[in-house]
């Protein structure tokens, strides 16, 4: 057997007396496509983040090539030649793609940058690895999928031979995931180990050589990828089998919940963000919102929920029309909002879980004593806290720590719990499983769809292509601001929505 490239040998992490590692091992062969899944707060960020120097081990340690090694920094894992991709780029937007790639590892002699060294370097590395991509464009002018490329081509520019890729397909549309997984199976062919982080099991399966399983911070075991299938994966991460989804047959009323006329905005440099966006909710149907991310999605939620102003156009909540309302009168109005970045407009990261909890529900006449203006009575509201927590499957210590302290699918299970408690008539939700484990994700499509049986009606936004086609009645595809096509869920086929998330055209 060859030497494993990667050996992890009885690695523990703990931070205080949580432990997120625990007495872990395994090995990582060289040319291999290695899987890591598991819940959230199983351990498989903690793990690589302690591969690649970011976190040191508490007990264990690693070996390269069947050298033992301290990797303390990223800095020194870059010199051993691990690599990695993080879900959330670190590009500068207005630099060319070559001066991206080589920044803070710049070709050139006595503090002298030589740029032609450097454009030569990246056009090398992109012809060699079949990365198609014009090293001299603007980064920020690239879509999503290229912008992965660039960080992609940094890592090879330092010459890592052991490349981590956090959940790398969680904003690429279909095509954008199979080029990847073209560029995966190119590096393994080319001797390159390649670690993925992944919480989509159907991908898992498509791209890895071997899996992984982390289940509360310890290893449930590693198979080959034909000895398993998502069924048995996903019993492996949660310790049981999850239910199928059961959209069941939409209500009859079909009263319309949601209207949008003819919306134009601005983005954040000034450009149009939205272009006569038009289109209704009715209650009883989830309407789905696919696109890869950038296309004017966030631009579209933030004017919906009244974080961002419309230059042109008019939103309508049943027959009232919001378009100048506040956020909280939307909310009053029958407005639930679960949004897309949860730890910067979700969730106070500084404030204990129950604080968050309480956001928007603190004027309800159950919590308060002394009418309106009166305290707060925590003995009524701690263990309503409680008992939404336990019921939404929020993992924490106690309803007392900090909410920036919980894993990222608990802090989307958090706020789902909290809009949920609403019990509004129309439920806006952005990116709502992006992040989280498998068993979350049922939980969440479940509640979701509970929503919709019971006659309420969804806005349902997401950069997760399997996700809309699993809950939507109707989905609308965005494509540079526009709604480039509205379909019936039994005409939206993935190839043909996938042809309209990377065009605009079918």
């Amino acid at each position: 057997m060859a030497t494993p490239a990667l050996e992890i040998r009885h690695l523990s992490k703990r931070f205080g007396s949580f432990v997120a590692n625990d007495d872990i091992s395994l090995e990582v062969l060289p040319g291999e496509i290695h899987a890591v899944v598991g819940e959230n707060g199983a351990g498989k960020s903690t793990l690589m983040k302690c591969i690649y120097g970011m976190h040191r081990p508490s007990a264990g340690s690693l070996a390269l090539r069947g050298q033992e090694v301290v990797v303390d920094s990223p800095r020194t894992a870059n010199h051993l030649g691990i690599g990695m991709v993080h879900q959330h780029f670190m590009l500068v937007p207005s630099f060319p793609v070559y001066r991206n790639v080589v920044l803070g590892a710049e070709p050139g002699q006595w503090g002298y940058f030589d740029e032609g060294a450097a454009l030569r370097r990246v056009e090398g590395l992109t012809k060699e690895f079949n990365l198609a991509v014009d090293p001299r464009s603007t980064t920020a002018t690239l879509p999503v999928g290229l912008q992965q490329r660039v960080e992609i081509l940094k890592l090879l520019h330092r010459g890592a031979d052991i490349l981590i890729f956090d959940e790398p397909t969680a904003v690429l549309s279909p095509q954008e995931i199979e080029g990847l997984f073209a560029i995966l199976e190119n590096f393994r062919r080319s001797g390159k180990t390649i670690l993925f982080i992944a919480h989509k099991l159907r991908e898992v399966l498509a791209v890895a050589d071997r899996i992984s399983v982390l289940r509360q911070g310890k290893l449930e075991g590693t198979v080959r990828r034909d000895e398993v299938n998502e069924a048995t994966l996903a019993r492996m991460m949660v310790g049981r089998d999850l239910p199928a989804l059961a959209p069941g047959a939409p209500p009859t009323s079909g009263k319309e919940l949601l209207r949008a006329e003819g919306l134009w905005a601005l983005g954040p440099r000034g450009e149009w963000a939205l272009r006569d966006v038009s289109f209704s909710v009715a209650a009883g149907e989830v309407l789905g919102i696919a696109g890869v991310m950038g296309n004017g999605q966030s631009e579209l939620e933030e004017c919906l929920c009244g974080l961002r102003h419309l230059r042109e156009g008019k939103i309508f909540l049943g027959d009232r029309d919001i378009t100048e309302a506040t956020m909280a009168s939307r909310r009053e109005g029958g407005l639930a909002y679960v949004p897309e970045d949860r730890l910067r407009t979700g969730i106070a990261p500084l404030a204990r879980l129950w604080e968050n909890m309480l956001l928007g529900h603190q004027r309800e006449e159950r919590f308060l004593r002394g009418g309106p203006l009166g305290f707060l009575r925590p003995g009524a509201i701690r263990p309503w806290v409680r008992r939404t927590m336990e019921l939404f499957s929020v993992k924490a210590a106690s309803d007392m720590v900090q909410g920036g302290t919980l894993s990222g699918g608990n802090m989307q299970k958090l706020v789902m719990a909290r809009e949920m408690a609403f019990d509004s008539p129309l439920l806006l939700v952005s990116q709502p499983t992006r992040g989280v484990d498998v068993g979350g994700i049922a939980f969440i499509h479940e509640q979701i769809l509970r929503h919709r049986r019971q006659g309420g009606g969804a806005l349902l936004i997401s950069s997760d292509l399997d996700e809309v086609l699993a809950l939507a009645d109707r989905v609308a595809v965005m494509y540079q601001g526009r709604i480039a096509a509205l379909l019936p869920r039994k005409e939206a086929s993935r190839e043909l929505v996938g042809r309209y998330m990377l065009s605009g055209m079918a």
